[in-house]
């Protein structure tokens, strides 16, 4: 008997565990959630600023840490070759949270997501990894910036000004 009284006092010890951490968990989230932006407004504001900051000509450097350590040297459009007005290749998906940035690149095959940090507006440094295993290190000096934007435009970059 008393044995089983024992296990009913660990039942509800652990019930109090359980109790206590379902409480701080409902505590918890609406400060989570607080944390991430929710408001899709504020959301599109910080993404656009995000974006502006990026806009430009980069000289991109890749080097593959599963291919023997090769590099490969490019210029790259960011955000797109539409909101820079520059031609050259472009992510198809850019995510900022302030400096860290995240671009997916889709290739014939598979993808690339690139993970960077955004250092000073002037460079990016990182890692990628490739939908086949290929990872390596990336390194991005600015060229050129976007040409003169309106502040607020709609779209990525803003829209080039247009003096009469």
């Amino acid at each position: 008997m008393i044995v089983i009284w024992m296990r009913i006092g660990e039942n509800t010890a652990m019930t109090m565990r359980i109790l206590i951490m379902t409480m701080v968990s409902l505590w918890w989230l609406p400060a989570m959630a607080s944390a991430l932006e929710l408001d899709a407004a504020v959301e599109a504001k910080r993404q656009e600023a995000g974006l502006a900051r990026l806009c430009g000509l980069w000289d991109w450097t890749v080097h593959s840490h599963s291919r023997n350590h090769r590099e490969a040297k490019l210029k790259i459009v960011l955000p797109s070759s539409q909101a820079a007005g520059l031609e050259g290749p472009s992510p198809s998906e850019i995510r900022i949270y302030g400096d860290a940035v995240y671009f997916r690149w889709d290739v014939p095959g598979g993808y690339q997501e690139d993970s960077l940090l955004f250092i000073e507006d002037r460079r990016l440094e990182g890692t990628f990894r490739m939908s086949n295993g290929a990872v390596g290190a990336i390194n991005g000096k600015r060229v050129s910036v976007c040409p003169a934007t309106r502040p607020g435009a709609p779209g990525g970059a803003g829209v080039p000004e247009r003096t009469p």
